[in-house]
């Protein structure tokens, strides 16, 4: 693992060409949904990309017998109860054909997540898969933090945006950022002894642009999902962490430093602006729902069709419910909510479990970034908090990621016994 964590690139391309081509088309998976090439040079924009690598990933699966693979985690029964819900849910929906024609919106990331977590199952293939995520969402943080810098570090309403798609709103933008920080920090302590200083220097601009970033969305969400992700990080575990509160703690005094005026205007009119009243009316009309509906909710995926016909808004706008557990629970009830809320309980408990197998041993890279993890997904819970963003990669990806890094800490130092 050695020539992995120094980052050898002609190691990295020669072990992800050694784990197979079901493992690289779901490392190429990735690279379509995060970067969007195909938006960035139309001359390419010719076919779905994503299907067609899904299913060249199925199909060569099944040849190389790579599907099946026991990968024991309460997780995956919950992503199954979850889906179990959503057909439940839009069975009692008050749109049921609008309900059922938008199932795709949740079972694309439930697909998604059991391949990942099928085919990224052990820690070569780990850290090469983490390694692009943060790679890919560098792409992201340079290209937002370049942006900030051509309009001379000023304030925009609108923010920077990322690629189409799933970041092209700032806000969108803000919470990818507040994932992707605290893993890009884990895994530079993680790896630090390994580096060169070249590489070091290079990753540890990932947290860098990625918190400029942050500021220049313009999204108070991921500046309170940020800050809260580097409170969680250096109150959890100060012994292991001590490298990653120090950045932290500078990125605070840097990011107070810099953070424009006009955002510092909109943080002190927090909860009495057009936008947050805007939010609190819908909030309160997604709590209404939920109680009136508490066992399923008013129908999977149709708050946008039921809220205009049931309620008479005050302050024109989105009819989203711009919170991600109102979002949940409004439409799949107090059992859909509960699901949920119990797969970011066991997300915790899941990274709790890979340091408990990695104690005692002296490779703690696992251990290290168990401890991003969890800061990564109070990051994102704080910064979603504001926004409507439930079927987004988000909480699904990361719920993968979680999962196949207790696959590599069970199978590097815990196997199963052979059936």
């Amino acid at each position: 693992m050695k020539d992995l964590y120094s980052i050898n690139l002609r190691h990295i391309f020669r072990t992800a060409r050694e784990e197979g081509w079901p493992f690289i088309l779901i490392c190429i998976y990735l690279f379509f949904e995060y970067v969007r090439p195909e938006t960035i040079y139309p001359v390419i924009d010719i076919v779905s990309y994503v299907p067609i690598i899904l299913g060249l990933a199925f199909l060569l699966s099944i040849i190389n017998n790579e599907l099946g693979n026991s990968v024991p985690n309460i997780i995956n029964r919950l992503m199954v109860l979850y889906a179990v819900v959503v057909l439940l849910s839009s069975a009692v929906s008050f749109y049921p054909a609008q309900s059922f024609s938008r199932l795709s919106v949740f079972f694309d990331w439930f697909i998604i997540y059991f391949f990942i977590v099928q085919l990224v199952n052990n820690e070569k293939r780990f850290f090469v898969f983490l390694f692009l995520f943060l790679l890919f969402s560098f792409k992201m943080s340079q290209h937002g933090f370049i942006s900030w810098a051509k309009i001379g570090f000023a304030f925009r309403s609108w923010g920077v945006t990322g690629a189409p798609g799933w970041f092209r709103n700032s806000g969108e933008v803000g919470i990818q950022m507040c994932i992707y920080v605290p893993l890009s920090i884990a895994f530079i302590i993680a790896t630090r002894k390994y580096l060169t200083k070249k590489w070091l220097i290079l990753l540890s601009l990932m947290p860098f642009t990625g918190i400029g970033t942050i500021i220049a969305s313009s999204s108070r969400g991921a500046l309170l999902g940020l800050g809260l992700a580097g409170i969680w990080s250096i109150l959890r575990r100060p012994k292991v962490l001590v490298l990653g509160g120090i950045a932290l703690a500078l990125a605070t005094c840097i990011t107070i430093s810099v953070l424009p005026q006009k955002s510092e205007q909109r943080f002190a009119a927090s909860g009495h602006d057009r936008t947050s009243l805007h939010r609190i009316e819908r909030w309160k009309a997604g709590i209404d729902a939920l109680n009136h509906y508490p066992v399923l909710g008013v129908g999977f995926d149709i708050w946008d069709i039921y809220y205009p016909e049931h309620y008479t808004p005050k302050i024109k706008g989105s009819s989203l419910v711009h919170n991600i557990f109102i979002q949940c629970g409004s439409e799949l009830g107090y059992t859909g909510l509960s699901v949920f809320v119990a797969m970011i309980f066991f997300c915790f408990l899941t990274t709790r479990k890979v340091r408990r197998l990695c104690r005692g041993h002296q490779d703690q890279f696992l251990a290290i970034m168990s401890y991003g993890f969890d800061s990564a997904l109070v990051g994102l819970l704080a910064s979603s908090f504001f926004v409507t963003v439930l079927y987004y990669p988000y909480f699904w990806i990361h719920c993968a990621l979680t999962t196949c890094l207790h696959t590599a800490a069970q199978k590097k130092y815990a196997p199963l016994p052979p059936n």
